[in-house]
């Protein structure tokens, strides 16, 4: 294994030798030693998600990514707002038409954010499922399905290539931005096949290449983690889903600005509801509406958040910062080479694709305790 840095490399080097030895030294199947297992818990992707999951993320930063990624200031307010950690980049519960009664499952489901907003689609006699391999995200998740009473969404720890699900259980699969993640893509989609019930439809946002990226964002661990490093070229995407079994797939280009969405300040600035030297309602701050003065790019000292003093530099309630190293991407635009994607299949040949419908007559879920 080689990565862009001496430790990831032994870590993935050690876990690896080490299985193989344990394997030779028993005879016993590589599959029962736990070889993924190891890997998993070495992955240093899982590691720098993880870490988000029990820090958190910024959320004038995370509110800024949730807008440009298409979510309604609606839909923002019917979600608990710890839920939302700014790792998405697009909106596959809008474009899903998830309908009253259905299951739903959400793959690499974070801390639920799209969970907790398909569950007021299902209602009741529905259900929204979420896998997840950071157990910190599941343990977060689970936590606030809890505290929300959400008692129909559901947080399971497992890859999305061996899920722990019943044939035919599911009646779509949704996921934002996680797919690209995963290494055995082809693996992945023969799973999620297999779990999709036979009406079963497959609305997904990811990234997808435009061109093959250049060796050295293909293997930088921060390029992975910001979901460019492990994405494929659309017609391998496409070609990926089909050999899997399924039907009708179309991939959508959102036409979204990458750059805007992954770099800090040009972020926050363009789609903060809290900028420009204005007094705004605001959604930041933990969800709760409050009229702020906001810095319009000058240093100052100003109420936020409650009444609490901060000092802000263009900011109002924190950084704006991005979880992600985008180093890496100095002197790269992300656009020439990749695109946020809205990517459909179904199971069946003979099943449609339906248009969405809009959710904002739905009330706004109360997101206190």
């Amino acid at each position: 294994f080689f990565f862009n840095d001496t430790a990831t490399t032994e870590i993935y080097t050690q876990a690896f030798v080490g299985s193989v030895r344990c394997v030779q030294e028993t005879g016993i199947n590589a599959e029962y030693m736990g070889i993924q297992e190891i890997l998993m818990e070495a992955d240093p992707v899982k590691t720098h998600y993880s870490a988000i999951a029990v820090k958190g993320t910024d959320q004038i930063y995370s509110h800024s990514v949730a807008l440009a990624a298409g979510y309604t200031e609606e839909e923002l307010a019917q979600i608990p707002p710890e839920a939302s950690l700014g790792l998405g980049c697009g909106n596959s519960v809008a474009a899903a038409n998830i309908k009253e009664g259905e299951y739903i499952l959400d793959l690499g489901c974070g801390a639920g954010m799209d969970l907790f907003l398909s569950s007021i689609r299902v209602g009741p006699k529905g259900k929204a499922c979420g896998v997840d391999y950071s157990e910190d995200m599941i343990k977060r998740g689970t936590e606030l399905a809890k505290k929300y009473k959400r008692d129909n969404v559901e947080f399971h720890y497992c890859p999305i290539d061996a899920m722990t699900f019943p044939d035919e259980t599911f009646d779509v699969v949704i996921s934002n931005c996680v797919l690209n993640l995963v290494q055995d893509k082809n693996k992945a989609f023969k799973e999620i096949f297999r779990v999709l019930k036979k009406t079963g439809r497959f609305v997904v946002s990811d990234i997808v290449l435009k061109m093959p990226l250049p060796l050295k964002l293909q293997k930088d661990i921060g390029s992975i983690s910001a979901c460019i490093g492990r994405a494929v070229v659309e017609a391998n995407y496409k070609k990926g889903l089909e050999t899997a079994g399924f039907h009708n797939v179309t991939i959508e280009d959102k036409k979204k600005d990458l750059m805007s969405m992954y770099t800090d300040k040009e972020s926050a600035e363009n789609t903060a509801p809290c900028c420009g030297g204005m007094k705004k309602e605001s959604t930041c701050c933990g969800g709760a509406k409050k009229e702020m003065p906001c810095c319009g790019g000058e240093k100052k000292e100003m109420p936020c958040c409650g009444g609490e003093k901060k000092e802000g530099t263009g900011w109002c309630c924190g950084s704006g910062a991005s979880p992600f190293d985008m180093s890496i991407f100095k002197g790269v635009n992300i656009n020439d080479y990749a695109m946020s994607c809205i990517i459909k299949a179904t199971k069946s040949q003979f099943s449609q694709h339906i248009e969405p419908v809009s959710y904002t007559h739905l009330r706004a879920h109360d997101t206190t305790e």
